[in-house]
C-alpha cells in the first residue's frame, strides 16, 4: 500500500518541520511524505530524503488549500492511502503501520487515530478527548483509501470564510459520506496545541495567549481570539 503523507506547512521553524518529517520517515512501509509550502517554502525541504515538496501562493486558509493540493496530488500520483500530519505534529513510529492493519482487518475505507495533546512547551497533557471518531476527528487523525479521496474536496471547495473551521467542515463531510469507518483507540498521532479547550479538558486554567475560536459581539463568522480577550468578552474556554 503506497501512502501519502499530506503536510501543509507556514513558517514553521526548521526544527519543527524536521521533527514532522522524521515522524513521517520512521513509518512501517512505503510511505511517501508531501509537503506542501503555504507561500513560504524552505529551501531545506528540497534535499530531505522521501519528500515531495510542493510550493504554492500562501492561502491565508490555516492549511486547508494546501491538504487538498497534497491530496489532489497524491491521488493522481496513484496512492492508495492519504494521510494529513500538520507541520507542528508528528507520529508515533507505529501510526501508519497500525492504520494499515486495521485497514486490511476491517475493510475500512476510512480509518481515525487517537491523539495525545502536548503544549507548545512540550509538556504532555493527556490523550485527548474531543478526538474520538464519534463526536469529531482531528485532521491529522485521518487515513483515507481510495474510495474515501473524494471528502478531500471539502478542503477546497468550501467557503472561505469557514476555513477558521475547516477541521468540522472535513470531518462532517467524512461522517456523511457512506465510508466505511472504523476508528483506533491507540493513541498514535501528538498533537501540539494551543487551544484553551484543551487545557480545560484536563482541568488546567488556560493560560492568557491560548487560543479560541469564537463568535465575537456584531460579527457573523467565528474568529481567533486569545483566551484573555474571550474572557473579556464574557466567556470561559473553548474552540
Amino acid at each position: 500500500m503506497r501512502v501519502a503523507v499530506i503536510s501543509a506547512y507556514y513558517k514553521e521553524p526548521r526544527y519543527v518541520l524536521r521533527r514532522c518529517h522524521e515522524s513521517v520517515l520512521a513509518q512501517a512501509g512505503n510511505v511517501t511524505h508531501v509537503m506542501v509550502a503555504d507561500g513560504f517554502p524552505s529551501s531545506d525541504v528540497d534535499s530531505w530524503k522521501g519528500v515531495i515538496h510542493i510550493k504554492i501562493p500562501n492561502h491565508a486558509d490555516y492549511g486547508d488549500t494546501p491538504r487538498g493540493i497534497g491530496a489532489a496530488c497524491a491521488s493522481a500520483n496513484g496512492f492508495d492511502a492519504i494521510c494529513f500530519l500538520d507541520a507542528d505534529n508528528w507520529y508515533a513510529p507505529n501510526h501508519v503501520e497500525t492504520m494499515r492493519i486495521i485497514v486490511e482487518e476491517t475493510g475500512a475505507q476510512v480509518v481515525t487515530a487517537t491523539r495525545t495533546i502536548f503544549t507548545a512547551n512540550g509538556r504532555m497533557l493527556g490523550i485527548c478527548k474531543e478526538s474520538n471518531g464519534v463526536d469529531f476527528n482531528d485532521t491529522n487523525c485521518y487515513f483515507l483509501t481510495r474510495a474515501a479521496f473524494p471528502a478531500c474536496a471539502a478542503w477546497l471547495f468550501k467557503d472561505p470564510r469557514e476555513s477558521i473551521r475547516g477541521d468540522k467542515i472535513f470531518w462532517n463531510t467524512v461522517r456523511t459520506g457512506g465510508y466505511l469507518h472504523f476508528h483506533s483507540i491507540v493513541p498514535t498521532v501528538n498533537y501540539v496545541s494551543t487551544f484553551a479547550f484543551h487545557y480545560e479538558m484536563f482541568g488546567e486554567v488556560p493560560p492568557d495567549d491560548s487560543k479560541v475560536i469564537a463568535k465575537l459581539p456584531g460579527r457573523q463568522n467565528f474568529q481567533m481570539v486569545s483566551y484573555a480577550e474571550y474572557k473579556a468578552m464574557g466567556g470561559a474556554g473553548g474552540r
